[in-house]
């Protein structure tokens, strides 16, 4: 993987241009979750850092080291005001100075990263001397990098996880689960098909706007290790006419390839939705999960 050829100074560089770069496009606000897809779609070098889960060497637990660096580029952006967030609000947006930013002769080691070294400098000063209490701070002992903890990132690390870990049919009896929640109306069809022509599910949709009712069929692929590709679309394409869909639905908990994106965009209307999206549908549509409200000390409280 690419990534995985970069230090740990040069992961968090590279994600900085493209995060200002989907921030201007959209207009200068996104949620966090929305600017992380974007990042993703835009490269798909970056899709694969985003997905890849590591094993810490010191409690044998399994992270992502993209959350890491997203985290640190978004926090330096905010230390030399191209942009502003609040802790742990999914609101990220551009101030002025990051709107008038010009990507193509912006140099992310001068304008941003020197500049933010003053910053680490301090935080970390601050973490020593709050060492008596360390649930709020975890170590990412890949670099020996002191972070603060994102309860939504760990949550969604262990989501893939749990995801990642389902059989083929479990994990097409989730994504039935999935779009139900969204909408579609399974029929028994759907259930007789799943190994005719690709197709692992069929249904309908009512858009309650225009009464309009739509076919739909979907199409589920766990795939841990490999990315799903042109082959897969065109033959999931084939199933659509087949059955007379009026749109399709791929599901993986992966990534697709940039060919497989591209032949998706040329037929047939498909949605596909890969392991990042997934992630965030079920946390959008309450899918199998218990929302827990709790509270976090505001920097006031832990001030000197």
């Amino acid at each position: 993987m690419y990534f995985d050829t970069l230090d740990s100074e040069e992961q968090i560089s590279f994600l900085i241009k493209p995060i200002l770069k989907v921030l201007q496009e959209a207009g200068g606000q996104l949620d966090k979750s929305e600017l992380r897809e974007r990042i993703c779609d835009m490269d798909e070098r970056i899709a694969e850092f985003e997905q890849k889960l590591y094993t810490s060497k010191k409690t044998g637990n399994q992270y992502k080291k993209f959350d890491f660096k997203f985290n640190f580029a978004i926090k330096e952006l905010k230390y030399v005001n191209l942009l502003s967030y609040e802790p742990y609000n999914p609101q990220i947006k551009l101030t002025q100075q990051g709107f008038a930013v010009n990507i193509t002769t912006f140099n992310v080691e001068s304008d941003v990263r020197e500049k933010a070294k003053e910053y680490w400098e301090e935080s970390r000063k601050k973490k020593k001397l709050k060492n008596n209490n360390t649930s709020n701070i975890d170590v990412e002992d890949a670099d020996g990098v002191i972070a603060e903890k994102d309860p939504v990132d760990e949550f969604k690390t262990e989501l893939q996880q749990a995801i990642a870990n389902m059989s083929p049919a479990k994990f097409e009896q989730f994504a039935r689960a999935l779009l139900t929640k969204m909408g579609v109306k399974f029929t028994e069809k759907g259930v007789k098909v799943s190994n005719d022509g690709g197709i692992d599910g069929y249904g309908y949709h009512r858009d309650d706007d225009d009464f309009r009712t739509t076919r739909v069929v979907i199409q589920c692929k766990r795939y841990n290790a490999s990315k799903v590709g042109e082959p897969e679309i065109n033959q999931f394409l084939g199933a659509m006419s087949k059955f007379q869909a009026d749109y399709g639905v791929f599901i993986t908990n992966g990534l697709f390839t940039e060919q497989a994106r591209r032949c998706a965009s040329e037929g047939k209307p498909i949605t596909l939705i890969d392991g990042s999206e997934l992630i965030n549908l079920v946390i959008k549509y309450k899918v199998n999960i218990t929302p827990v409200i709790t509270y976090i000390l505001g920097d006031f409280y832990l001030e000197e």
